[in-house]
């Protein structure tokens, strides 16, 4: 068994030095300030967000980008607090921005969906609103061009601007943008922090590393920075075949753009164009955006995304395996220590180097606590999403 949980720490390792060489190599990326040539469709969908929506207007409002060269597409999902009466109140309050309202459903079709449920006692949202409601949303676009992001995410004044001059420069089909969530005092917050860190890493480490080797491949991104052409959009069918899973609008699009033009998908590394989102504010939460997060992995139709899922997983359970075993007698404490040095000397040096990107590094003093944490965590997290039920935002979904 020593001989097994060595192995796989082993690969894992080998794994993580591959994103990190891949980081190192995606090129930066800073726009300049060249005339606007694209126009941008924003899509922002949203539920029970009436906290947020005031901060969200009031950024995009900022945006350094000719006023009539993007949208604002607002879309509703069955929000059952105020946001949509809010939204029509920042609309009017906002005469300069084009900002439109869509409704997943009609008001009727929502009350009597809501009421039903209600009656049922019965929460549960099969399938995937969220992904039906980009779907409107793309179809009722003005603009070529569509980019995703969430109701509680702040964009910096030179996000399109960054886009635009990234789309003349390299001719995508789809570019995943950074995403960070924003620093905190407590420890959940900064543990959070360097979850999002870490994933950001190997995300952009798996788009990087194409230039070392052809079986390495972009894995994973995340809709609250997602842009993309509408057409190609279009020629995928959308969401086709990945409707029924709750989660994944960012992942599975991902693979399907992936296997339509590979070569022209890219991701832009470039503090401009970087997303800056809220962290959960508990524990509970967290687990339950994680599993969330975790339940598609199955789903997934690219191999290399489900290895990784896969030795992410054994390796942060043989750790904690050798740790019983060594706490029985079964394993040496020295081949434990060097096991667990192994795996958090590696994770480091992806984490500092993303962290220098994100100028984050103050999430590395809780580096130490959160990497004896977090193999349990993803485990527990990973034996939860197992059984692919989560709550999120008041809704009970199925994977």
């Amino acid at each position: 068994m020593t001989l097994v949980i060595s192995i796989l720490v082993g690969l894992y390792a080998l794994l993580i030095l591959v994103f990190t060489s891949g980081y190192r190599r995606l090129a930066g990326f800073e726009p300049d300030h060249s005339p606007a040539q694209h126009s941008f469709s924003i899509i922002i969908v949203f539920r029970n967000e009436a906290h947020n929506l005031d901060h969200l207007i009031g950024n995009l409002n900022k945006l350094d980008y000719p006023a009539d060269k993007f949208e604002i597409l607002l879309v509703d999902d069955e929000s059952e607090d105020d946001s949509l009466e809010l939204a029509r109140k920042l609309k009017a309050e906002h005469p300069d921005l084009d900002i439109s309202l869509v409704e997943s459903h009609s008001e009727l079709e929502n009350r009597s969906r809501l009421e039903n449920r209600r009656e049922m006692n019965d929460i549960s949202a099969p399938g995937s609103p969220k992904k039906e409601a980009i779907e409107k949303a793309v179809r009722q676009a003005k603009y070529d061009w569509i980019l995703t992001t969430d109701a509680d995410c702040s964009l910096k004044k030179e996000h399109l601007r960054a886009y635009d001059q990234f789309i003349r420069d390299h001719d995508p089909i789809l570019v995943a943008g950074p995403v960070i969530c924003t620093a905190g005092s407590s420890f959940l917050k900064r543990f959070q922090l360097l979850d999002f860190i870490s994933l950001q890493g190997s995300t952009m480490g798996s788009f990087g590393g194409i230039e070392i080797s052809s079986w390495i491949r972009p894995f994973m991104c995340n809709g609250a920075n997602l842009c993309y052409r509408k057409d190609a959009f279009s020629a995928v069918n959308g969401y086709e075949g990945s409707r029924h899973i709750a989660s994944g609008d960012d992942v599975f699009l991902l693979e399907k753009m992936m296997s339509n033009d590979a070569s022209r998908v890219r991701f832009i590394k470039s503090r401009a164009a970087t997303v800056e989102t809220l962290p959960q504010d508990s524990w509970g939460r967290l687990v339950e955006q994680r599993k969330r997060w975790a339940a598609k992995t199955s789903s997934y139709s690219d191999g290399f995304g489900k290895v990784v899922g896969l030795l992410v997983l054994l390796a942060n359970l043989s750790l904690i395996t050798g740790f019983g075993f060594a706490l029985g007698g079964l394993m040496s404490w020295n081949v434990f220590g060097l096991l667990f040095l192994i795996k958090i000397n590696v994770d480091f040096v992806l984490l500092y180097n993303t962290a220098l990107f994100f100028e984050k590094q103050e999430a590395l003093r809780s580096y130490l606590l959160s990497g004896l944490l977090y193999p349990f965590f993803t485990v527990f997290v990973a034996l939860l999403a197992i059984r692919g039920n989560y709550q999120w935002k008041g809704r009970s979904f199925e994977k």
